[in-house]
């Protein structure tokens, strides 16, 4: 690793290893903490609750999918040159290549540096940069390839095997659904044994024990963990419940990973609290892609493990032994705006319009169906990307809530938005102009709001809209689109998703 842990570990890190007096300062800042927590949840407006009641389920998979979806999906997937066939022969290539990499999957990661663990863990991409630094981390030699994005290949890996298992036919040539279920493991017992934890081999538990790439714990360290953290939670929790229903893991390599998703479930909720909370931001912070993605791992956890307290805690907040300060239901409401919604308080534009206001920009209106993460205008890439990022992470809400026998298709905010509202408003751009293309006012000028999204990508829509085609058959708009978008995913360079794999019809 690149810096010492003790130089990056935070003031309430440091007086939980000390006794006697420091013991009594931290908890008078935990105290305070949880007090402004229950404040927050208590000065909350009374927001709606799902229709349905949560179902246990003993069996797995029972996080983005279920044993009965597996073979519904096989049964597609035996579909002659089908869709389904088609997108797994893309995923048998893939895997190919994952068991060929030779990277060092065994390695996992201790220590503060939040861009390592997003690097190695979390996001599969990286740089030539990027890659050294893991290396470094890792300390591998300089013929070693470091893991790149290690829950997102193992999500993969135990899914080939699972609908191998299910009754899906390999295609010629196919890689051995053993050996990726094998290496899945390998993957998800390397950071269940040894990553995410301090000197003294405890899991990792604040926002306060993460640093930067100077070795520096600062805000922008700490706001970033609980993003960089879930979104590999998210396919590590999916990878665990594809391999307890392999029966890959034994009673004692499923308790350890059980332990190590409940150490992840506690990081990832103070994180959201610390940046709900205690961190001073622009109100449209608080309601971006980034919660949506820490709200998303906590209850593939809370799932994962059957937990219903925990689940509901996330789901509705109210738990003063569990302390949610931004639970699904306050989020839904910021995140879409509704009938009658005024913009989130955000940063100030620093142009007349979308096309001279970087990096930051929002018009004084929203139209119902927007989503709050339209305001960042960096490049063309996000403002639309970003708004399809958060609906993504709904989506994926959405179906975790379902599985655990909760209806959010069909849930409505105080401002009457819903998920469909959300993807209806999206579905006139891209109608106007097509996936992958910018916004233009000869095509999409008609579509409201146009000013907001002028010279925008249509960028990760396609399973939004492929998925909204099964939620919603009766919307004439999406179903349109469920072609073109199955077309565009097919021919991506980034191949299958496993979380939302097989979420199309044939």
């Amino acid at each position: 690793m690149r810096f010492p842990l003790q130089h990056c570990r935070s003031l309430g890190s440091i007086l939980v290893h000390h006794a006697g007096r420091a013991g009594v300062v931290l908890a008078a800042v935990l105290a305070v903490s949880i007090g402004r927590l229950v404040e927050a949840q208590t000065a909350a407006p009374s927001l709606g609750r799902l229709a349905g009641s949560y179902h246990s389920l003993a069996e797995h998979p029972r996080v983005f999918t279920t044993q009965s979806e597996l073979r519904e999906l096989a049964d597609r997937i035996a579909v002659r040159n089908s869709y389904s066939s088609l997108r797994f022969g893309q995923l048998a290539g893939r895997i190919a290549l994952d068991l060929a990499a030779g990277k060092a999957w065994d390695k996992a990661y201790s220590g503060c540096n939040i861009e390592t663990y997003l690097y190695a863990f979390s996001h599969e991409p990286q740089d030539a940069a990027q890659s050294a630094r893991v290396g470094s981390d890792l300390r591998l030699g300089p013929q070693a390839k470091p893991p790149a994005g290690a829950a997102v290949v193992a999500s993969r890996l135990a899914l080939y095997a699972a609908l191998a298992r299910a009754g899906a036919p390999l295609p010629a040539k196919a890689p051995d659904p053993g050996r990726a279920a094998d290496l899945a493991k390998r993957i998800l017992m390397a950071w269940g044994d040894h990553g995410f934890r301090d000197e003294a081999g405890r899991f990792l538990f604040s926002a306060g024990q993460f640093c930067g790439l100077e070795g520096k714990v600062d805000a922008g360290s700490m706001t970033q963990v609980g993003l960089q953290v879930s979104r590999g939670v998210v396919y590590s929790a999916h990878a665990q419940d594809l391999l307890m229903y392999l029966g890959t893991l034994d009673a004692d390599e499923a308790r350890h990973s059980n332990d190590f998703h409940g150490a992840m479930f506690d990081l990832i909720r103070n994180a959201l609290n610390y940046r709900f909370v205690d961190h001073a931001d622009w109100a449209c912070n608080h309601y971006s892609n980034h919660v949506g993605s820490q709200l998303t791992g906590l209850l593939a956890v809370a799932r994962l493990l059957d937990d219903e307290s925990r689940f509901s805690a996330v789901v509705y907040g109210g738990n003063p032994s569990m302390p949610v300060a931004l639970p699904w239901n306050a989020y839904f409401d910021k995140a879409i705006y509704g009938i009658g919604a005024h913009p989130n308080e955000c940063y100030n534009n620093t142009g007349f319009s979308g096309l001279t206001s970087r990096p930051f920009f929002q018009t004084a209106t929203t139209t119902p169906g927007e989503i709050n993460d339209r305001y960042r205008n960096a490049n063309p890439y996000q403002g639309f990307g970003y708004s399809m990022g958060t609906l993504e992470w709904l989506y994926d809400i959405a179906e975790i809530l379902r599985h655990a026998g909760f209806d959010a298709y069909a849930f409505r905010g105080s401002y009457g938005q819903s998920i469909e509202m959300a993807t209806e408003y999206y579905a006139c751009y891209a109608t106007a102009v097509g996936f992958g293309n910018a916004i233009v006012a000869q095509k999409a000028a008609a579509c409201p709001n146009f000013e907001q999204y002028a010279g925008k990508i249509i960028s990760g829509a396609e399973g939004i809209f492929m998925r909204s085609a099964i939620h919603y058959p009766g919307d004439s708009r999406m179903s349109r689109l469920e072609e073109l978008a199955k077309m565009s995913a097919l021919s991506a360079n980034s191949g299958p998703d496993a979380v939302l794999f097989g979420q199309w019809r044939n």
